[in-house]
């Protein structure tokens, strides 16, 4: 029985293990017969498949995707209020996919890099950007503003007697007014330049504070008000208050010399410049100009005064966009403080006290020397007065616009008035080979009505017309007032790319922006930022220079803060040839494009001139070209000449792409340095 249900048991493994081989046998046969039925032509048996061809994989047809991604650079914030209508989008993508916003396929290079420009509408604008199934939503605001700022806006108090300049930077064509302390004034269009003009503009108008107050008074707030076609906005200031008066003043007619640029300012209030220098301003002040914001128009007519100047000043303060100036007895304003970009915060530039100074100036010849790289006379004085230092006779397109453009050079010497100065002892002897000067001559100058003797001048002849190629002046440790001119340097020629040996020329190359100033964005913001960029170049041109023997020096090596200060403190440490700056420009119109460069003083402009004309003519890298005067912080500075280019715009895709190319940019370097050799031939 056992041996019976053991065989029982095998028959039944055997069923079972049949039919597990035969059902994928028989609905490999089932689908086959389906797969016949259903053939167009089922009487035309298909070939049987190998096992080879039935193991060959199937490839996918999708793209292997390369990692990159979408990158929008700029804006840098996916919410944002903005007060033009035209906006740049910029940024990389992946070349191989598509990229659109709201649908519409964007215009970019071959290496995806992108420039989207478009007009807002007012409101909220939504711009959706799609690539590789991933969606980036920006909401820009166009915000139709009439008042886009004012100053002052916050609470503030100035000293009794200030001229206090209100500003409303406005629609054009708008009605703006200011209500202060009872009063209502209509601001006035300020004069401005193609740079700053546009939809809006700057409105300014000029209230007087009280003066000889007895006690603190809190004047209240400044209203704004401001119409632009039937539309209007209002806002406030904090409160006003102005100081009592705390200075005793003697308004002693002895104490300032009529005629010429003198202002009377009182002889009890002393201001003494603290800062390695102080730029100076027109000092005489009209209620138009400071409407106009001529009020703080640096102009290569006036001069830097030195650290330890003396004069009398007001009491009173002009304040002009939040910033105070102090009105010198010589003609001049200064900053009561100034800021040290990038930094925030401001600087003292003098210190004002109490106090009397001699009721006239001294003057005597110290030393002439000429020590190879410069020609340096000192002078004994009686007290550190101002001085009006002159580059004569040189004229200048349209000065009333702040227009400043060089068309030809024709300076051929210098004047140096020493202020209040009625004795002047000792001679100027030029020698012969003096590199710069041909001779002197001491000018009295009479006061207003004929009589006694006002200021002394000392006119310094050039060799020729247009040589004379930058200047200082400082207080050494004798307590002598020196005069520091730079002489052109020698040159010789060599069988070189450049023609030249520059044979230890010094040259200071200003890069611009650094560390915590990026300056303007790239396409790619991490990578290719303007202070990268601007470093970028730099060295290329450091070592096209360095290969003809100049002695370069960078004003920062890596990406590091370089302040306005830090920069002219190097300058006046290495006394530098030539000083050149590097910068990218940018617009919110990626459309501009193109090279420019810019001078500020009339030395500088042939040397501005150079570069240009190389840059334009030895290369096809820029389709357009920009030549004029500016009034940048950079090429103010008076120690050599100074030239800053724009060497393309990092807004713009085509310019972009020429930035970040390195042998683009070698080319940009060869053609700068031939610009600088042309200079320096130019002044052998």
């Amino acid at each position: 029985m056992k041996h019976i249900f053991k065989k029982h048991i095998f028959y039944l493994l055997l069923i079972l293990i049949a039919i597990i081989f035969l059902l994928p046998l028989s609905a490999c046969r089932k689908e086959n017969d389906v797969s016949s039925s259903s053939s167009p032509d089922s009487s035309v048996s298909e070939p049987p498949v190998s096992s080879e061809e039935s193991v060959v994989p199937v490839v996918s047809e999708e793209p292997v995707d390369n990692g990159i991604r979408l990158v929008i650079s700029s804006p840098a914030k996916r919410t944002q209020t903005v007060t033009e209508p035209d906006f740049t989008f910029s940024g990389t993508s992946d070349p191989a996919e598509s990229l659109t916003v709201n649908g519409a396929e964007i215009e970019r290079g071959a290496d995806g890099i992108f420039s989207h420009q478009v007009t807002l509408s007012v409101g909220k604008n939504t711009f959706s950007f799609a690539h590789k199934g991933e969606t980036k939503t920006y909401y820009i605001t166009y915000r139709y503003v009439i008042i886009e700022s004012f100053s002052p806006s916050d609470a503030q108090t100035y000293p009794s007697g200030s001229t206090l300049v209100v500003n409303a930077t406005a629609r054009n064509g708008s009605l703006v007014t200011a209500v202060f302390n009872g009063q209502t004034v209509e601001l006035t269009k300020e004069n401005t330049d193609e740079e700053v003009s546009g939809e809006f503009v700057s409105y300014n108008g000029v209230f007087r504070l009280p003066s000889d107050n007895i006690q603190d008074l809190k004047l209240g707030k400044i209203t704004f008000n401001a119409t632009h076609d039937s539309k209007s906005e209002s806002f406030s200031s904090g409160e006003i208050t102005c100081q009592k008066t705390d200075a005793i003043v003697d308004y002693d007619p002895n104490a300032t010399p009529t005629g010429g640029k003198y202002i009377n300012v009182g002889s009890g209030y002393i201001a003494e410049i603290v800062e390695y220098n102080a730029e100076t301003f027109d000092g005489n002040v009209s209620d138009a100009a400071l409407k106009n914001g001529s009020v703080d128009w640096s102009r290569p007519t006036n001069n830097y005064l030195p650290k330890g100047t003396l004069d009398y000043c007001s009491t009173s303060h002009v304040n002009y966009k939040d910033f105070n100036y102090v009105t010198l007895r010589a003609g001049y304003r200064v900053y009561l403080e100034r800021q040290d970009k990038p930094y925030d915060g401001k600087k003292p530039v003098v210190r004002q006290y109490i106090g009397s100074l001699p009721d006239h100036n001294e003057i005597s010849t110290a030393e002439y020397t000429n020590n190879g790289t410069h020609t340096i006379i000192s002078f004994n004085t009686l007290w550190k007065a101002p001085f009006y230092f002159d580059i004569l006779p040189q004229s200048y397109n349209n000065p009333s616009t702040r227009d400043y453009t060089v068309s030809s050079v024709t300076y051929n010497y210098i004047d140096i008035t020493f202020c209040y100065a009625t004795l002047f002892t000792g001679e100027i002897a030029i020698p012969e080979d003096d590199p710069l000067f041909k001779s002197a001559q001491v000018i009295e100058n009479k006061n207003a009505d004929g009589t006694g003797v006002r200021d002394y001048t000392l006119r310094l002849f050039l060799k020729k017309q247009g040589g004379f190629y930058g200047w200082d002046s400082y207080y050494n440790e004798n307590g002598q007032l020196c005069f520091e001119f730079l002489n052109p340097k020698a040159v010789t020629a060599e069988k070189n790319e450049y023609g030249v040996n520059l044979n230890g020329a010094k040259i200071l190359i200003d890069v611009g922006h650094g560390g915590k100033d990026c300056g303007a964005p790239g396409f790619d913001v991490n990578n290719h930022s303007e202070a990268t960029q601007n470093l970028f170049l730099a060295n290329k041109l450091k070592a096209e220079l360095e290969k003809i023997g100049a002695e370069v020096t960078l004003t920062r090596n890596d990406n590091s803060t370089s302040s306005t200060d830090d920069k002219i403190t190097l300058m006046k440490k290495i006394k530098p040839d030539y000083c050149i700056a590097i910068h990218h420009d940018s617009n919110n119109k990626s459309s501009l494009n193109g090279f420019g460069a810019y001078y500020f003083n009339a030395f500088s402009a042939k040397a501005s001139g150079f570069v240009l004309s190389q840059t334009q003519n030895s290369t096809d890298i820029y389709k357009n070209f920009t030549f004029k005067w500016h009034y940048y912080f950079m090429c103010r500075s008076t120690n050599c000449p100074v030239v800053l280019t724009e060497n393309g715009y990092i807004s713009n895709s085509y310019d972009y792409g020429n930035i970040i190319n390195e042998e683009k940019n070698i080319l940009k370097a060869k053609a700068i340095t031939r610009g600088i050799v042309d200079y320096f031939n130019y002044i052998q």
